[in-house]
């Protein structure tokens, strides 16, 4: 199988911007999640890439990692909170893990340190926390 970019994909509005895109996720419906280092930190696209919405405006610190897990719910990780927050698809907070602006000691196991990324299994729900800069770990929850 080829691939080939689809130039002008997942225009934004005028004045934003990705800044750092640095996750993206695709949901049952084929939506297109965006993690971002600018000033909307999630944006959301259809397949055709024409935005749906953002949101995350003054609660994430600075993206890394996106899942959207087996309920379509989001979890995104934000390193320098030290965290692994839990969304609705609308952006309503459910949950937390990790103690934010507060980092364990480095290598101290205890979470986080700068978490990473999340992984959901699809069979058991069991999650997985790479909090790989600060702790050099994986968590199981």
């Amino acid at each position: 199988m080829g691939y080939t970019p689809v130039v002008g994909w997942g225009k934004l509005s005028d004045g934003w911007s990705f800044v750092e895109a640095t996750a993206v996720a695709v949901d049952a419906d084929d939506n297109v999640w965006v993690f971002n280092r600018g000033a909307h930190p999630v944006i959301v696209f259809d397949k055709q890439g024409v935005f749906k919405r953002s949101w995350g405006e003054g609660v994430i610190r600075r993206a890394h990692g996106i899942t959207i897990g087996p309920d379509g719910t989001i979890w995104l990780t934000d390193d320098l909170h030290h965290t692994v927050r839990q969304f609705t698809p609308e952006g309503k907070l459910l949950l937390t893990l990790g103690d934010p602006d507060t980092a364990s000691t480095a290598h101290g196991g205890k979470p986080f340190n700068r978490p990473t990324h999340v992984a959901i299994s699809p069979r058991t729900g069991d999650l997985y926390v790479s909090d790989g800069y600060g702790n050099s770990r994986v968590h199981k929850y």
